[in-house]
């Protein structure tokens, strides 16, 4: 598989997750009892989560960052600083696909 397709391929993947852990429900809602004990839903005075879990499991943006830094870590690279930019690209393009295409997190 050539290396462009593995990365537009881990850009959906990640957006893909990051819908699925701020968003959805799952199975027997057991990702939106995560978000539950995560504190997602215990807001502050502001309108946010009371925990800093609780802003990363609500946040879209957040978590696909950190995805993005799983799927680099699968795509074989030459040199090790390429993981760096490799793991900016996907998050980059995750956060574009949530900006046109996201479902606003409930």
């Amino acid at each position: 598989m050539p290396d462009w397709l593995r990365i537009i391929l881990a850009v959906f993947a990640c957006y893909r997750g990051s819908e699925l852990i701020t968003i959805d429900r799952g199975p027997c809602d057991v990702i939106k009892n995560m978000r539950i004990k995560a504190g997602v839903y215990n807001l502050a005075e502001d309108g946010e989560p009371d925990t800093d879990l609780g802003r990363l499991f609500g946040c879209p943006w957040c978590i696909g960052i950190w995805l993005a830094g799983l799927a680099s870590l699968l795509i074989p690279t030459r040199r090790k600083r390429d993981k760096i930019l490799l793991w900016l690209a996907i998050a980059g393009g995750q956060a574009f696909l949530q900006s046109v295409g996201g479902r606003n997190a409930q």
